[in-house]
């Protein structure tokens, strides 16, 4: 009897344990996601000097693996075929954020 009764004990410990360890990583998951979760675009006009390069690292985000991932898509969105850009250009610059920046 006194076998059964520490099984017991002990499955139910692990119970807990295992309902815990999925609670935590759950929350975790979640958390992860609330983050810039959502990408938008936002407009700029090239100024005097500027490069996709320049851009690039003012506006990336961390969920953008590099620099010249940032500045591909930047190419993409944009219909842009070489990376020369010129002063007045207009670009369509996507970020990531909660909700959207109305000044960038």
């Amino acid at each position: 009897m006194k076998k059964i009764f520490m099984a017991a004990i002990l499955l139910g410990l692990l119970g807990m344990i295992l309902v815990f360890h999925w609670n935590v990583a759950e929350v975790e998951a979640n958390d992860s996601m609330k983050i810039n979760e959502r990408k938008y675009f936002t407009s700029y006009v090239v100024e005097k000097d500027d490069t996709l390069w320049d851009i690039a690292e003012r506006f990336s985000t961390s969920e953008y693996s590099s620099i010249h991932c940032y500045i591909k898509e930047v190419m993409e969105s944009n219909h842009l075929e070489c990376p020369e850009i010129r002063e007045g250009q207009l670009l369509i610059l996507p970020y990531y954020a909660d909700e959207p920046i109305l000044d960038l």
